[in-house]
């Protein structure tokens, strides 16, 4: 019988997170990040909120999930349960009208 190998495992909790607030109504939970710059990320997006600048994806692709609420790019909008691929080279404004939660993974 082969034994599992829980070596290198981690784990966080969300509610033990400290967020960072990007800007007014939008917070950031850090999950994961190494040092190359690769992410996972939990956003909060509060009602009519909308990050100030240009979302670039100059080094790895974006994958989003939305857990919650409806998430815009600036182009469409995504309701909860959409799972989006922003790859390399292309850029967005997130935001949101309805408010959002979203999962973000950069790789």
């Amino acid at each position: 019988m082969q034994l599992a190998n829980f070596n290198g495992i981690i784990s966080n909790l969300l509610e033990d997170i400290t967020p960072i607030e990007i800007t007014k109504g939008v917070s950031q939970y850090i999950l994961w990040k190494n040092n190359v710059g690769k992410s996972t990320a939990i956003y909060k997006f509060e009602k009519n909120s909308k990050l100030p600048f240009l979302d670039e994806h100059n080094l790895f692709d974006e994958h989003i999930f939305v857990i919650s609420g409806v998430f815009n790019d600036g182009n469409k909008k995504y309701k909860e349960g959409s799972f989006i691929i922003n790859p390399k080279g292309t850029s967005h404004i997130p935001q949101s009208e309805e408010g959002c939660t979203i999962l973000v993974t950069n790789e």
